[in-house]
């Protein structure tokens, strides 16, 4: 028969493993919780409160109560009716490889030479129709893209709709057409700045409230900045799973230096807090020479066009004739 005491040293021997599997419980805990709360806000960047309400990413004192609407409110409006443009599918960046049908909508003008409308984050289709207005009227025809306004997919702030401006342009040049320029607003104006540095299928760029590097969009939030500095860091890594990318290369300001000979109208709202006059200014020096910019003193956010309409009308128009090398009419000779 064994002597009891020989088993002790064995249990012995569990005793540190015991321990070591508790403090790597006590660890892992915390390093799973840090871990999964920045997976939840990295995920949050993609679906701020504006799209959670339901609404769109312009502001402003003039900007019209936000209501959705339908291609039939916009042909009415316009006493045109548009046709559809299938542009193909394209693929989201990211892990989630979510597929998108490029739909577009055409309305023909007089001009071969066509203006793609790149929309603002979650807005209408109804918030298409001013622009499609004014372009119309100056003989342009025109392409509203409305493909990534889906609320219920989040927003990926020009990742996505840079690959419909490049899908739509592509379609457009099958078809003969040569002269394409883009009009984006907000993370319009971003992938329209994006898509031209990928492959150059513009001949203009109208840039309106394009953030300049996506990171420091979200870094001037209030409520990243009242985050543990290090816990920002961890959803900044996190985050490039729903972006693709490391958000601090998603710039459209480093993409502004390679739009070869497309040139660039940058508009900018003088006190915009979601993309400050520093984001256009800094687009603007990136972009060297071929680059304008227009400032237009209101405090909104993509909200130029309903702050100045007449004056938007005519600084846009003004750009894409002489972009596309157009000459503007003569003025008649008035009488004596």
């Amino acid at each position: 028969m064994s002597d009891p005491s020989e088993s002790q040293p064995a249990a012995a021997k569990r005793k540190p493993r015991r321990i070591f599997g508790i403090g790597a419980i006590l660890l892992g805990v915390p390093i799973i919780l840090w871990i999964g709360a920045a997976f939840f806000v990295a995920r949050s960047l993609m679906y701020p409160e504006f799209i959670r309400r339901g609404g769109q990413d312009v502001f402003g004192q003039h900007v019209p109560a936000f209501q959705r609407g339908s291609i039939t409110d916009i042909g009415t409006a316009l006493g045109v009716e548009p046709e559809r443009l299938d542009c193909g599918v394209v693929e989201e960046d990211g892990f989630r490889h979510h597929q998108a049908s490029v739909v577009g909508w055409y309305f023909p003008g007089k001009r071969r030479e066509v203006v793609v409308i790149l929309p603002a984050a979650g807005s209408p289709e109804t918030a298409m129709i001013p622009y499609v207005k004014f372009l119309l009227g100056a003989g342009y025809t025109v392409v509203a893209s409305y493909s990534a306004n889906n609320p219920s997919y989040g927003i990926n702030w020009g990742m996505l709709k840079r690959k419909f401006a490049l899908a739509t342009a592509r379609t457009l040049k099958a078809d003969g057409f040569t002269k394409i320029a883009a009009l984006g607003i907000g993370e319009g104006a971003a992938g329209a700045i994006m898509a031209q540095a990928e492959q150059p299928v513009f001949t203009a760029i109208v840039a309106d409230s394009s953030y300049a590097n996506l990171e420091q969009l979200f870094m001037r939030s209030p409520s990243m900045t009242r985050l543990n500095p290090a816990f920002v860091k961890t959803v900044m890594w996190e985050a490039r799973l729903w972006f693709g990318h490391p958000l601090d290369k998603i710039s459209p300001a480093t993409d502004a230096g390679n739009l070869g000979s497309c040139s660039l109208l940058i508009i900018q709202d003088r006190d915009d807090q979601m993309t400050p006059l520093a984001d256009g200014k800094t687009i603007l020096a990136a972009a060297g020479f071929n680059a304008q910019m227009w400032t237009v003193p209101a405090s909104g956010h993509g909200d130029a066009i309903y702050e100045d309409p007449a004056g938007y009308a005519a600084r846009v128009i003004k750009f894409l004739d002489a972009s596309f090398n157009i000459e503007t009419p003569a003025a008649k000779p008035t009488g004596h």
